[in-house]
């Protein structure tokens, strides 16, 4: 799951993020000030300091690229022939849109605001709907408006042509100035903003709505605003019914609430993707008369509000989802008061909730418990995170400090980590104007009195606060000196005052000090240095400073024994120093007394400017001067002043699963602080790091592979020695149910046998059924050896979980044996246990060969086929599957052992070498490289209704029609309520929703309508259409496990690698891939070590596209969205991203939808389901000249690095789709198209199969059983050589 992020601000206008995969702060760059943001996944939303709005746009690997364009229409004459000067009074303008009703001009196209940019000038799109155009891009019609087309003819009367351009959003990664309602902001400023609504249904991809409120109550609504125009246009004033807002706040679904200077709350209705700003307010009641709310926020099911004292409410009832059907539920029935006292609240996409403590401003809370079940949670968890970035002190900063304090130079550790904090702070210098802490703590303005005031304050110090690290205290520069009572600071000004009563600052100073105490008193932290890099949190109760002080002074005299004993000759003060009350007495500095000089004789920087600066305080009569030990700290003390306060949260940003938290309540590292700052050097960073990087590193597989080698060559003498028990036997028994093959076909209970063994009887393995046909005792028996796949499966009649057991025969058939179980724990034992048996019969154990088949079927299940020398030969039905660990929806392989693989989500992810995972676990699993994985997907259900002459389309059909709530097919009931998730690893993340954007169309209300059932379903009522149907969709997302590493960031509908990439090549390796709005891009740095790649490059194109594959010598083709081909010229290692498309015209008008390219031939199949096979493809002339047709009856084609062409169908009897093929006879370049197909293979619900990586070395020769496989092994048909193939079997 990509990471999201949570967003806040503090006092001071600064923006930070925290994202979901971290466990720190980031401040969010810009120089813009603001008071609070609203954010989305995509997006944040912000009001600045001075009241005006302001976007930030996440930066990302595929620009907002819009496309502006324009018409030229032309008229012939005879005169002067076409001419755009000439046109009939009647006809559009010479230059307009493509309806021809508006004037526009190409001069008259300008960017809607400053953050836009031109990429290049217009020019003309010579590609119209997958044609080409004529010369010129001109396309000519008989008059104004009618049908076009490329070629002029003799009647054609007017011509037009389609020019475009580019423009690009450039304010990313940056706050950018949203126009406010007038030119003068100042007029009425906004106070508020809400952004939202990216899952209203059935509304445009990457739509988003924008509210604000200004000043003066009125509430306005920004239009367009959308993925391709963050910005939006305008503002639209939306009516508040005569009630002034004060805050507002919009959920995901578009869920809108608001409050009114008078303390109610009111929702929005009638919200629609038709009509997004509403229809009117409603006011909720409140859970009492004297309950006023200032703030509310909502989310999808979940609506939080605080009211005057801090209380927090949550609404119950609320269900934005259901909006659609009743109104009402965007209101709620009842208010629940919460326990806690919070000053903000935030609610997120899911329901998720933040707040701020109303008695401590530093802390930012998580809801925890929050559940579709329990939406108010159970308790709020604080996060102890730390800020990043140049509002914080960096960790190794403050670990320097303690060490020039503790005078541990002599570690080399720490030397480094005080090269650090010279390197990052050179210009420190002491401010003389500023008074110390030890100077304020004895001025006249402080008696002991004022002190211990100040000391009582100081104890209210909250436990959770007592966590806090070492270097938070010294960059406070109030850390060590709490104290409780009046004698600690007494003791203190003993030893302080002599040495400070001439630095008394002014009294609006030490106001201005007093009063930055009391607001940040609370981040003190209560810990004493162990100067030996660590920290130690003080116990509860308090400690007087003269104790600290003391502290202090032991552990510098064990230092300084330290390093006499080890000869170190260093310059140390002379001065006695009490040991009652730890205070030095002497007017020299301590940093005197460090040597500047590291144990290896190197001298610091950072000592010898402590040493500078402080000698000069001392010259200039500075309070700098002070005796003590730590008044080096006083140097540093603007710089590490406590954080700002939060005044703002906001997680409409942030989305956690509800089933997988993120690590921000996880134990830090043993080399982090209390906050999850790193306490390391830079050299244990990179230790640490280094241990991280060990097991994907390249030197590591070559030594394991070095092992391996070395363990056979000592094992191999020893095979032929006889065992000590030469076979070991047992059996797995169970009682499950059995589909029955012959009639009546039904559930008849059976028992099973699996009787495996080890040693010489290995191969004699068997699989029983037991089962009873009518009243006679029948069994089916087969060798496991026989078995060639093991897998889930969906059976309608059966509500039990379901699989299939395929054997050679019974695939060629296609009638596997199903069994049902009672319990999926059970199904998995038994799938687990039958895998594992047969891929150690096959020989096919461990993870997948560089050179596997990959397949993946309609349930998300990943299937791999080890390939051997003989598999051109091995018919389909005999290919032995194997099951890996995940769930996706398309894997694609390529040369080089590359994988990459596609969920249902359009998540990325990339194979990482392991195997097993999922329900493989224990030593049927690698023990490395199994991650966690998710993936989501829609389940579809169908209403049905059929119309009648008394109460039109309604529920009651004819007893012969479908249920009135099935699947696609009709025959099985499938209601809202009956319907479950495919597994138990699978949870609903969504309620159902209607889909409105089905296949074929649909209503404004979601409805299909046909003549009868089944027929084919349009989205408009015709005249003699008596039924109808609508589809309702519902969202369920699942936790897995398996050999796959999530690939950031961007969502994919196609991928594909590189096909003729050989093993063990260190050349980059071409990645391209198609985003989910169509966008064409390449992937840099992808190598056989490193298969994830580095980044993203966008390639620009002219359309969206569908389809890309990756042939020979780094030839890219694509299919775009009108249907036509593209190929990609000019790819080179320093191009990798090419230069230019060429434009291939579809075959004969059918669109196409997917391409394979292979070393030397490429193949597509349109929308139709047609194969076609692209001819006269050469090294000088890969684009190719023309198509031709192959074969009906092919959803998908893949085509291997040595031009083996293999398809899933379409349709197959007895009722199978997707079922594996082969072409038979492919010999490049005599027989490019083959003779014939083997389609025997497996299926029944594969989707997609990639052979990409599939090298098979040339068979020995042998005896040749018939003329095809004669054919295809190589040998030329009329006795020419010309093959390229270099062994010729003897038939």
């Amino acid at each position: 799951m990509p990471a999201t992020y949570l967003w806040s601000v503090d006092s001071a206008g600064k923006v930070y993020t925290l994202s979901t995969g971290g466990r720190q702060w980031e401040e969010v760059k810009g120089n813009i000030e603001l008071k609070r943001v609203s954010a989305t996944q995509q997006c944040a939303w912000g009001i600045g300091c001075d009241h005006q709005v302001y976007l930030y746009v996440h930066s990302s690997e595929v620009p907002i690229r819009c496309q502006e364009s324009t018409y030229e229409n032309q008229r012939w004459n005879p005169m002067e022939g076409f001419s755009g000067e000439h046109l009939l009074p009647t006809d559009r303008w010479s230059w307009s849109n493509q309806q021809g009703t508006q004037l526009q001009l190409k001069d008259s196209c300008t960017l809607p605001s400053p953050h836009w940019a031109w990429e290049d000038d217009w020019y003309i799109d010579e590609n119209i709907k997958g044609q080409p155009t004529d010369k010129g891009g001109w396309q000519y019609a008989v008059d104004f408006p009618a049908q076009y087309g490329p070629k002029k003819r003799w009647n054609s009367c007017v011509r037009r042509r389609k020019w475009i351009r580019y423009r690009r959003y450039q304010a990313t990664d940056n706050w950018a100035l949203i126009p406010g309602v007038f030119e003068d902001p100042l007029k009425e400023p906004f106070i508020d903003v809400a952004s939202g609504g990216s899952e209203l249904t059935d509304q445009p991809p990457g739509r988003l709505s924008v509210w604000t409120v200004t000043i003066m109550g009125r509430i306005f609504y920004r239009t367009e605003v959308h993925a391709m125009n963050p910005e939006g246009c305008s503002w639209r004033e939306v009516d508040n019914e005569g009630r002034e807002c004060t805050q507002i706040s919009l959920g995901p679904s578009c869920l809108l609430w608001a409050v009114t200077w008078e303390g109610e709350v009111m929702v929005r209705t009638g919200i629609t993707r038709d009509n997004p700003t509403g229809t009117s307010w409603q006011v909720v009641p409140p859970p009492q008369q004297d309950v006023h709310f200032l703030q509310v926020s909502v989310g999808v099911k979940g609506v939080w509000a605080l009211c005057r004292g801090d209380k927090v409410w949550f609404r119950k009832g609320v269900d934005a989802s259901r909006s659609a059907e009743d109104q009402s539920a965007l209101v709620g029935t009842a208010w629940v008061e919460m326990v806690g006292a919070m000053a903000l609240i935030s609610v997120g996409p899911n329901d998720q909730v933040w707040s701020l403590d109303a008695n401590d401003r530093y802390m930012v809370y998580f809801r925890k418990g929050v559940t579709p079940s329990e939406l108010s949670g159970k308790t709020w968890k604080a996060l102890e995170i730390s800020k990043g970035g140049p509002a914080s002190m960096d960790s190794s900063v403050s670990s320097s400090i303690s060490d020039i304090y503790s005078q541990s130079n002599m570690l080399s550790s720490q030397m480094d980590r005080l090269q650090v904090a010279s390197d990052s702070f050179p210009d420190i210098q002491p401010e003389e104007s500023r008074p110390s802490l030890a100077s304020d703590l004895s001025t006249e303005n402080h008696s002991p009195q004022k002190g211990s005031a100040m000391g009582d304050k100081l104890e209210d110090i909250q436990d959770s606060q007592e966590k806090d690290s070492v270097e938070e205290t010294i960059s406070e520069g109030k850390g060590i000196v709490k104290g409780n009572s009046a004698t600690g600071t007494k003791d203190m000004q003993q030893g302080l005052t002599p040495a400070t009563n001439s630095c008394a600052s002014t009294e609006n100073d030490e106001i201005q000090r007093r009063e930055s105490m009391e607001s940040y008193k609370s981040d003190i932290s209560d810990t004493v240095v162990d100067f030996t890099g660590d920290y130690v949190p003080q116990q509860q109760g308090t400690q007087s400073t003269s104790e600290v002080i003391q502290t202090l002074r032991r552990t510098e005299t064990r230092a300084k024994t330290t390093e006499n004993a080890s000869g170190a000759t260093e310059e140390r003060s002379t001065e006695s120093r009490s040991d009652e009350s730890g205070i030095s007495k002497g007017a020299t500095s301590s940093t005197e007394s460090v040597d500047t000089r590291s144990s290896d004789g190197k001298r610091n920087p950072v000592l010898e400017k402590l040493q500078e600066d402080e000698s000069q305080s001392e010259g200039n009569g500075s309070c700098r001067g002070s005796t003590t030990s730590i008044s080096g700290i006083d140097m540093y003390a603007d710089l590490y002043q406590p954080d700002p306060a939060w005044v703002w949260v906001s997680g409409g940003g942030c989305v956690i699963d509800t089933f997988t938290q993120p690590n921000w309540f996880t134990v830090a590292p043993s080399h982090t602080n209390g906050r999850g700052a790193s306490m390391l050097g830079p050299l244990d960073s990179m230790a640490i790091w280094g241990q991280v990087q060990i097991s994907s590193a390249p030197w590591r597989k070559k030594v394991l592979l070095q092992l391996q080698e070395r363990a056979r060559k000592e094992l191999q003498p020893f095979q032929d020695y006889e065992q000590a028990v030469e076979r070991t036997s047992w059996i797995k028994k169970g009682s499950l149910q059995y589909w029955s093959d012959t009639k009546p076909h039904r559930w008849v209970d059976c028992r099973l046998h699996l009787e495996q063994s080890s040693g010489k009887g290995l191969h004699d393995c068997k699989f029983t059924c037991y089962y009873k046909y009518y009243d006679s005792e029948k069994y089916l028996q087969f060798a496991l050896m026989e078995i060639v796949c093991v897998l889930r499966v969906n059976h309608g009649g059966n509500q039990r979980p379901v699989f299939a057991i395929y054997t050679a025969k019974r695939t060629a058939k296609k009638v596997p044996v199903r069994l049902a179980c009672s319990t999926e724990k059970e199904l998995e034992d038994w799938v687990t246990a039958i895998s594992l048996a047969c891929s150690e019969l096959q020989g096919c154990q461990g993870a997948p060969s560089p050179r596997a088949v990959w397949s993946t079927t309609c349930r998300g299940d990943i299937f791999v086929h080890d390939p051997t020398p003989e598999m051109e030969q091995t018919p389909t039905n005999q290919m032995f599957w194997r099951q890996m660990g995940g769930h996706l929806k398309m894997v694609e392989c390529g040369g080089g052992g590359v994988v990459w693989g596609v969920g249902f989500d359009g998540t990325a992810w990339v194979y990482t070498g392991g195997y097993g995972g999922g329900m493989f676990k224990g030593i049927a699993s690698s023990t490395g490289g199994i991650h966690t994985q998710t993936d989501a997907k829609y389940i579809y259900i169908y209403e049905n209704q059929r119309w009648n002459p008394l109460t039109g389309f309604s529920d009651r059909g004819f007893p012969t029609d479908r249920y009135m709530w099935s699947d696609i097919t009709g025959r099985q009931e499938c209601t809202k309520e009956g319907t479950k998730t495919p597994t138990t690893e699978w949870h609903w993340v969504s309620d159902w929703t209607i889909d409105y954007k089905p296949p074929g169309g649909a209503d404004k209300k979601g409805w299909q309508y046909a003549a009868d059932f089944p027929a084919s379903y349009h989205g408009y009522k015709g005249w003699n259409d008596y039924v109808r149907r609508r589809r309702w969709m519902r969202k369920a997302k699942i936790v897995t496990t398996g050999a796959w590493l999530e690939a950031p960031p961007l969502h994919l509908k196609d991928i594909s690698v590189q096909v003729d990439q050989p093993e063990g090549s260190t050349d980059p390796i071409a990645l391209w891939a198609i985003g989910e709005n169509g966008d064409v891009l390449c992937r840099l740095g992808v190598i056989q070590d490193f298969p994830q790649g580095v980044s993203w490059l966008h390639v620009p194109t002219d359309q969206p596209m569908t389809s890309v594959s990756v042939g020979g010598n780094s030839r890219v083709w694509v299919t775009a969205q009108d249907g036509s081909a593209f190929f990609r010229n000019g790819i080179t290692k320093n191009e990798p991203q090419g230069t230019c498309w060429f434009h291939i015209p579809s075959p004969h008008g059918r669109p196409l939808v997917q391409v394979s390219a292979g070393q030397s031939s490429i193949w597509a199949v349109d929308k139709l389901h047609w194969l076609w096979f692209r001819a006269q493809v050469t090294s000088t002339f890969p684009e190719g000249t023309t198509w031709e047709y192959l074969s009906p009856n092919v959803k998908t084609v893949s085509v291997g690095p040595q031009d083996q062409v293999w398809v899933l169908q379409g349709y197959v009897p007895p009722g199978s789709r997707g079922v594996v093929g082969h072409r038979l006879g492919v010999k490049i370049p005599e027989i490019p198209i083959g003779k014939s197909w083997d389609t025997q293979g497996i299926g029944g619900g594969w989707i997609h199969l990639s052979i990409r990586a599939c090298t098979v070395k040339d068979s020995p020769t042998g005896v040749c059983t018939d003329s095809v496989a004669a054919t295809v092994k190589g040998i030329p048909e009329e006795g020419g050589d010309n093959s390229i193939y270099s062994s010729k079997p003897v038939c």
